[in-house]
C-alpha cells in the first residue's frame, strides 16, 4: 500500500435521461470522498441534451426508440474504418427505424451525425481529463459506445491515465470480454464498486487483492470474484453537488425542465429477493439481495431534500423493501412534508390498506412488474404472482390515485394463442376503468434465464441484433460482449395482435376521458365502483355504456363482498362465515362472478369495482375551498 492517493474523475455519458442524476456517480463520490480521495463527477448527458436539443434528445432515447440505438453514431469514433465502409447502412437504418416508430424523424441523419460530432468534440475540449489519475465510466444500457469513444481518445493523448469501466453493461464475463476487446480500457469493476474504486485510488497493490476487479496480468485477464457485499446502511449519503453544478451550466430550458420533472434517486436496495423471472438479468450485477433500514432511507431523503431543495424522489431498487414497507410508508407520512415518490413494486405484496398508506406517504407514481394477464404466460415468465395479484395492484392504485406505469411483456419465443386469449378476456373486463399498459416486446438479455437456457423457450438460435451488427465490426461481436440478442424460433408460432389489443384499450380510455370533461362531479366520472350503505351496498357498473347496471347487495352479500376487497380464498371465506351454509356462500359468490363483480382464480376471490369514498372526496373538496379562500 502506498501513501500517495490518486485523483479520480467519474463520468456518466449519454444516453441517460436528464430527469434523474446518476446514482452510481453520487454513491461512489460520497464513499471515496469520505475516505479522503479527491474525486469529481461529470454528468455529460446533460450537455448532450442541450446540444441535440431537449425534445430531440428525448425522441432519441425514449420509446419507441431507445438509448441503445441512440449511441450508434459513436461507432464513428471507435471504429472509423467500419463507419466509412458502412455509412450508408447507418443512414438507411436510422431512416427506416425512425419511420417505423414515429413517421418522419425530427432531424436528418446528417444533422444527427453533426450534433454527435459537436457533442464529442465538446466533451474532449471542455473536460479537464489531464488533471486526474483515474478516469472511470459508469455504463448502463446505452453508454458503452460513447464511453469507449472518449476512453480511446484519452489514451491517445494521455496514455498514463488509468481507464476504469463499471456498471451493468460490463459485469462479469461481459467485463472480461470488453477488457479483452479494447486495450485502452485498463480495468473493470464488476458489481459493488465502492471498495474497489477506493483501493485503486489509494494506489493499492497488488491488484489481485482488490475485490471485484477485472484486470490484465501480462497476457491474461483476471477477475477477483468476491462474495463480500456492501452494507448499504453504512454508506455515506450520496453527493449530487457536481450534478447541480453541471445543471446550472446548461440552458434555461433544461434547468427548468429538471425543476419541473426531475427526481433525486435514493437507493433503498440492491438485487432482487425474488430473482427468478426468466426474462430478467438485473441480478447479474448484484446477485445478493440487501436493503437499507427504513430509518436510514428517511435520513437520506430529509438530508437530500434540505440540501438540494427537492421534494421529488425516485427510490432505487428492484422493488419495495421486502418486509419493512409499511414502516417506511408510516414514517414518510409522519414527516408531514409534501414529498412525491416513484418506486418499482411487486404485485401480490401489498394490501388495499397498504396502498392507502402508500398514497398518504407521497407515492404518486409507481411501476408494478405486471408483465401479463395470462396465467399461462406468467408461468413461462416465472413471475411468482398470479393474474389476480396483478389486477389487485392496478385496482388499488386506481382507488388511491396512484399512477401505475406498467408493461405487458409479449412475444416470448414460446408464446401460444392461449397467452393472448387469456389476456384479451381480462382486458375486456378492465379496459373501461383501469389504465392501459405499455407494450414491451421481449428482448433476450445477457445473463437472463432465457439467454442461458434458450432451448427451454423454443429458441433454435440466438442471434446478434441488427443494431449491434451495424454498430460493431463482426470480429468484435465475436469477442462476446453483446448485451441484447435476437432469436430464431425452433418451431414457428403464430403472431398475436398485441398492438391492436393495447391500442383498443387506450382508445377506450381516451373516449372515457373526453366524456368526463362534460361531467360535473367526481363520482359521475367513476365507471365501476361501489358505495357502502352500512347494511347494504350499491354497485354501479358503467363499463358497457349502452347497458349500465346497478346492483344492490343485502347485508349478508355486503359482508361477503367486502371480504373480497383484498384477495381471499374460499376456505378463508368459509371460516369467516361459519354460520352460512356452504351452498348459500357458493351461490352468492357465483352470482358475483356471473355479473362480473369479482375475479376468481383457483378458488381465490377479488372484488373488481373501485371503492368510492364519497365522504373523503367531499372532505378534500371542502379542504381545497378553505385553502383558496381569501
Amino acid at each position: 500500500m502506498h501513501d500517495e492517493k490518486k485523483t479520480v474523475l467519474l463520468v456518466a455519458m449519454p444516453f441517460a435521461g436528464v430527469t434523474i442524476p446518476s446514482i452510481q456517480l453520487a454513491v461512489l463520490e460520497g464513499y471515496c470522498r469520505q475516505r479522503g480521495i479527491t474525486i469529481e463527477t461529470r454528468h455529460l448527458y446533460l450537455k448532450a441534451a442541450e446540444i441535440y436539443g431537449l425534445q430531440d434528445y428525448h425522441w432519441l432515447i425514449y420509446p419507441p426508440n431507445d438509448s441503445y440505438t441512440a449511441q450508434m453514431v459513436f461507432s464513428r469514433y471507435v471504429f472509423p474504418e467500419h463507419w466509412e465502409k458502412n455509412q450508408e447502412r447507418f443512414r438507411e437504418y436510422f431512416q427506416q427505424h425512425s419511420s417505423q416508430n414515429h413517421g418522419l424523424p425530427p432531424f436528418t441523419f446528417e444533422e444527427y451525425v453533426h450534433r454527435t460530432d459537436t457533442l464529442y468534440q465538446w466533451i474532449l475540449d471542455h473536460v479537464d481529463w489531464r488533471s486526474f489519475d483515474i478516469i472511470g465510466f459508469t455504463l448502463n444500457y446505452g453508454q458503452l459506445l460513447p464511453s469507449l469513444a472518449v476512453a480511446k481518445k484519452i489514451k491517445e493523448f494521455a496514455p498514463e491515465k488509468t481507464i476504469v469501466f463499471g456498471g451493468s453493461r460490463t459485469v462479469g464475463t461481459l467485463g472480461i470480454n470488453v477488457l479483452q476487446a479494447f486495450d485502452y480500457v485498463d480495468c473493470i469493476v464488476s458489481g459493488d464498486g465502492e471498495e474497489a474504486l477506493y483501493l485503486l485510488a489509494s494506489n493499492h497493490e497488488p491488484y489481485k487483492s482488490i475485490p471485484r476487479l477485472i484486470y490484465r496480468n501480462k497476457e491474461k485477464v483476471l477477475w477477483n470474484k468476491s462474495d463480500a457485499v456492501v452494507d448499504l446502511t453504512t454508506l455515506p449519503i450520496p453527493s449530487y453537488d457536481h450534478f447541480y453544478q453541471e445543471l446550472a451550466s446548461t440552458s434555461n430550458h433544461i434547468q427548468q425542465y429538471y425543476q419541473y420533472y426531475g427526481r433525486l434517486p435514493v437507493e433503498i436496495s440492491r438485487g432482487c429477493w425474488w430473482n427468478q423471472c426468466t426474462f430478467c438479468n438485473l441480478n447479474i450485477q448484484h446477485p445478493c439481495y440487501r436493503e437499507k433500514s427504513t430509518n436510514r432511507i428517511l435520513q437520506e431523503i430529509r438530508w437530500l431534500s434540505e440540501r438540494y431543495r427537492m421534494m421529488d424522489f425516485q427510490l432505487i431498487g428492484n422493488t419495495l423493501p421486502k418486509t419493512e414497507y409499511r414502516s417506511l410508508f408510516e414514517k414518510l407520512k409522519n414527516l408531514g412534508r409534501d414529498f412525491s415518490f416513484f418506486v418499482e413494486a411487486r404485485a401480490g405484496q401489498l394490501t388495499s390498506e397498504d396502498y392507502t398508506f402508500m398514497k398518504e406517504a407521497g407515492f404518486s407514481m409507481i411501476q408494478t412488474g405486471i408483465e401479463s394477464f395470462s396465467q399461462n404466460y406468467l408461468r413461462k415468465m416465472n413471475k411468482g404472482v398470479r393474474v389476480i395479484d396483478n389486477i389487485a395492484a392496478l385496482k388499488f392504485c386506481k382507488e388511491n390515485g396512484i399512477q401505475n406505469n406498467y408493461n405487458l411483456l409479449v412475444r416470448y419465443p414460446n408464446e401460444e394463442p392461449v397467452d393472448f386469449e387469456e389476456t384479451k378476456k381480462i382486458a375486456h373486463q378492465l379496459k373501461a376503468y383501469l389504465d392501459a399498459p405499455q407494450l414491451c416486446q421481449l428482448r433476450v438479455m445477457h445473463g437472463s434465464h432465457i439467454q442461458r437456457h434458450p432451448k427451454q423457450f423454443n429458441i433454435g438460435q440466438l442471434e446478434y441484433s441488427p443494431i449491434d451488427v451495424l454498430m460493431y465490426p463482426f470480429e468484435y461481436l465475436e469477442k462476446g460482449f453483446v448485451f441484447v440478442y435476437n432469436f430464431k424460433q425452433k418451431n414457428q408460432t403464430d403472431d398475436n395482435p398485441w398492438e391492436s389489443l393495447v391500442e383498443e384499450w387506450k382508445k377506450e380510455q381516451e373516449t372515457i376521458q373526453l366524456e368526463h370533461k362534460s361531467q360535473q362531479t367526481s363520482i359521475d366520472q367513476l365507471i365501476f365502483y361501489f358505495v357502502d350503505g352500512g347494511n347494504f351496498i350499491k354497485i354501479y357498473d358503467k363499463r358497457d355504456r349502452l347497458n349500465i347496471k346497478i346492483f344492490v347487495l343485502n347485508e349478508l352479500e355486503r359482508h361477503v363482498f367486502l371480504s373480497c376487497v383484498d384477495i381471499i380464498s374460499f376456505k378463508e371465506l368459509q371460516r369467516r362465515f361459519l354460520d352460512v351454509p356452504e351452498f348459500e356462500l357458493t351461490a352468492i359468490l357465483q352470482s358475483f362472478e356471473q355479473n362480473g363483480l369479482v375475479y376468481v382464480e383457483d378458488d381465490y376471490y377479488l372484488c373488481l369495482p373501485l371503492r368510492c369514498r364519497v365522504k373523503s372526496m367531499q372532505e378534500k373538496k371542502e379542504e381545497c375551498l378553505v385553502n383558496i379562500s381569501p
